[in-house]
């Protein structure tokens, strides 16, 4: 009986702590790498298009990413996107980054871009709410600067399915982290690796 109850109390100050998390504070997003700044534009460029966005522009080291989108209901109540020929609203990432001694830092901010009522472009920050996905972006970017580090030989090229397990092997870790995170903003007591 007492091991049931203790196993209550545990769960519910669990559910308590993960229903009192902190909100999502919005960007820039800044993160860092151990990859050239060069590497790392190529994985980010490459992940946004598998992902079906365009990119708008690119200048050296600042670019930007947009694809039609829907806003979320409470915020899109006052945009006028139907009434605007040509006009849509869009989801818009912009990155930077900057290289320095030995260290490239990655800044992200994602904004809603959406028409207003004379059809004139207005922005509105997007927050980045979902922490598996910082996490991953994170891990993304940890991978440059392992795999920039070792130079591919032909050996390397060919092992693609241990390529693959430790890629997922890496996301698995990041996906963990997150949750760990997650758990660890509410709860001092929790500390993490």
């Amino acid at each position: 009986m007492t091991r049931v109850l203790i196993l209550i109390l545990a769960i519910s100050t669990l559910v308590v702590a993960r229903d009192r998390k902190a909100k999502a504070q919005p960007g820039p997003y800044a993160f860092t790498s151990k990859a050239s700044a060069q590497t790392l534009k190529v994985l980010i460029v490459q992940a946004n298009l598998r992902e079906g966005y365009t990119l708008d522009s690119d200048n050296q080291l600042q670019f930007r990413f947009s694809k039609p989108a829907q806003m979320p209901v409470v915020d899109a109540i006052f945009t006028a996107s139907s009434m605007c020929k040509g006009m849509t609203t869009k989801k818009v990432w912009s990155y930077t980054l900057v290289e320095l001694k030995g260290t490239t830092k990655v800044t992200v901010q994602p904004v809603w871009e959406y028409p207003d009522d004379y059809c004139r472009t207005q922005t509105q920050e997007f927050i980045w709410s979902r922490p598996e996905e910082i996490a991953a972006f994170q891990a993304m970017l940890d991978g440059a600067s392992t795999s920039s580090a070792q130079s591919p030989s032909p050996a390397s090229q060919s092992a693609t399915p241990a390529s693959a397990r430790a890629s997922a092997d890496q996301q698995r870790r990041a996906k963990q982290h997150a949750a760990c995170l997650d758990l660890a903003k509410d709860n001092p007591s929790i500390s993490y690796k």
